[in-house]
């Protein structure tokens, strides 16, 4: 009996022994499923973030274009915003013809005195919105531009300017 009772003390020893290996079976099996399913995922993500700086890759080469012309606009915006300035405070009321002289002669005395301004001055280049100016369109604005340069005249005048109506 005592032999008895020996292997079976030794067998419920063994059999609890078994049982914590079999328990740390399952938690190692656990732990490697979510590490597979980790992998998984990061293995996604990085598929997704190739898959994004290739996408975004044409979008560095725009940005870089766009900055460089901004940059370029930038070294100019003296002249132009002085142009801007001297067409909407002093020609409003005078036709296009005597306006683009007018420009002309002011843009001479701009590369004269080394005053950086865009090759061709416009003033719609210079201070007109296209959205604005598409609106105006629509709303009945002539696409001429002695029409539109009076649109972008009156949206940023801090007054009333005088005005010729080219109709």
């Amino acid at each position: 009996m005592v032999g008895l009772r020996g292997k079976q003390a030794e067998l419920d020893a063994l059999l609890e022994q078994l049982a914590g290996l079999e328990q740390q079976l399952a938690d190692t099996m656990a732990e490697k499923d979510r590490l597979e399913s980790e992998v998984k995922l990061c293995a996604q993500k990085l598929e997704r973030a190739e898959q994004l700086i290739g996408g975004l890759g044409g979008e560095k080469d725009r940005w870089t274009l766009a900055a460089e012309q901004l940059g370029s606009r930038y070294d100019l915006l003296t002249g132009d915003m002085l142009l801007s300035a001297a067409v909407i405070t002093y020609l409003g009321p005078f036709t296009s013809t005597y306006r683009e002289e007018a420009v002309a002669k002011w843009e001479a005395l701009c590369r004269a005195d080394e005053v950086p301004s865009s090759p061709t001055f416009s003033l719609q280049a210079a201070l007109g919105d296209p959205v604005k100016v598409r609106e105006w369109m629509i709303a009945g604005l002539p696409s001429d531009a002695f029409s539109v340069s009076n649109g972008v005249m009156v949206a940023n005048s801090r007054r009333w300017p005088l005005m010729i109506d080219p109709q």
